[in-house]
């Protein structure tokens, strides 16, 4: 059995059936191969013995754009290493990256040589470049895009802010992270941003998947006023299921719940004096009725009527009879303690609802109502009076039967000669 280090001819044999490049470049006094290996042929389609015979052969096959960086290698001062990535230019077309390591090596009798490996790391780069040209994309997307994305870590450090937050808070990117959470959001929702934590951090101590967070929560604009962002939170878990960051968008939705607002206002008030509309009203009266029912509370309906509304808006037209309405409706408002409900019914006619009152309270509320509309003259109009019939809850009555006693106590005022209240 032999014993000592492998002789000459077996580290040939492995150069030679490695997919590395194994080589000797002699550099001083010229330029040539003194040993390279098989695997160059697989690397960039040059035969080792064509590049042996002539350097050239292979050298030339490197991407004139690296061909100063190899220059430069060549002249690594003996006793050094170093590292150099290049491209070459298969013979059949392709690109080839390497990365190179070598040394240089003075001998005895005073030439040069470069020893070293050529590693194919094509694959590698590829994977860097599109690694990069999606962390490109990723960012570019992130800082163009109309929606707030940020990242936080999990000791709650906002570490990442993209630049929409300054159009829709006022913030710049800067001055967003180094807020705390307080002045990010107003209290309520500061409190349901703390209770998510708790939940995501209870499940990573108990090993369970981390919730996400989808819903809306309110922010401080740098001018003092409320944003209503639209948010989702996801926690950034690895390939071993641990959670690394947290990931965020926010979207500013505050024009349209305005405009949902709005539209949830018009569908429940009456468009000309801004009081409840007559269906909202009588969902109200209902909901009322039967709360006091359960409780043995008393309650006043009030039903009031503008005398003569049709002559004026034969002389003052619809514009005019707007205008009166309006201005009843007001007065009406600033009779009533805040507690208490006022609907236009339709027409001129309206329904006012007076919560724990007995009749005779009632009556005397309805007396300083037509008092208060009576007695100080409308700017457009003159005076101008009202009638109203009062009705006290009673046992058993359902809405229709409440409604309907209020509207024939109007009538009898009416009947009475008008500017007048009647009871039931």
């Amino acid at each position: 059995m032999s014993t000592g280090l492998p002789n000459s001819e077996w580290f040939r044999q492995l150069a030679d059936g490695s997919t590395i490049v194994f080589f000797a470049l002699r550099v001083q006094p010229e330029l040539a191969f003194e040993f390279l290996g098989d695997a160059i042929e697989t690397h960039i389609g040059c035969p080792a013995a064509e590049a042996l015979a002539d350097p050239r052969a292979a050298l030339d096959q490197i991407d004139p754009a690296h061909a100063d960086r190899f220059a430069e290698g060549l002249t690594l001062p003996p006793g050094e290493d170093s590292t150099m990535e290049f491209a070459w230019r298969h013979r059949d077309g392709r690109p080839v990256y390497t990365r190179i390591w070598y040394r240089s090596r003075r001998r005895d009798d005073g030439s040069v040589v470069l020893e070293g490996t050529v590693r194919d790391i094509t694959q590698l780069h590829e994977a860097e470049v599109e690694l990069q040209q999606s962390e490109q994309r990723h960012r570019l997307l992130a800082e163009n895009a109309w929606d707030v994305i940020w990242t936080m870590a999990l000791d709650g450090t906002i570490t990442y802010v993209s630049p929409a937050v300054e159009r829709v808070r006022g913030f710049t990117p800067g001055e967003a992270m180094s807020q705390s959470l307080e002045e990010i959001h107003p209290p309520e929702s500061a409190d349901s941003v703390r209770a998510y934590y708790e939940r995501l951090f209870a499940a990573i101590a108990a090993g369970t998947d981390p919730p996400v967070f989808r819903g809306e929560h309110e922010y401080y604009r740098k001018d003092g006023s409320i944003m209503t962002g639209e948010l989702q939170v996801i926690p950034h878990v690895d390939a071993d299921g641990r959670v690394v960051q947290i990931l965020g968008v926010t979207r500013d939705v505050s024009e349209r719940r305005q405009f949902e607002a709005e539209l949830r206002r018009l569908a429940v008030t009456d468009e000309v004096t801004g009081l409840w509309n007559r269906r909202h009203g009588e969902e109200l009266l209902a909901a009322e009725l039967a709360d006091a029912r359960a409780a043995g509370r008393p309650m006043a309906l009030l039903m009031l009527d503008i005398d003569h509304f049709k002559s004026i808006n034969d002389r003052h037209g619809h514009q005019g009879g707007d205008d009166a309405l309006v201005e009843v409706s007001r007065r009406l408002r600033d009779s009533l303690p805040g507690t208490d409900m006022v609907s236009r019914w339709g027409g001129d006619e309206f329904v006012v609802l007076l919560r724990d009152c007995r009749i005779d309270e009632g009556l005397t509320v309805a007396d300083k109502i037509r008092g208060r509309i009576a007695d100080t003259a409308f700017e457009s109009f003159g005076l101008m009076t009202v009638s109203v019939g009062a009705a006290e809850l009673q046992p058993g009555d359902d809405l229709d039967a409440w409604l309907a006693r209020a509207d024939e106590a109007l009538y009898k005022a009416k009947r009475s000669g008008r500017n007048a209240v009647r009871a039931y």
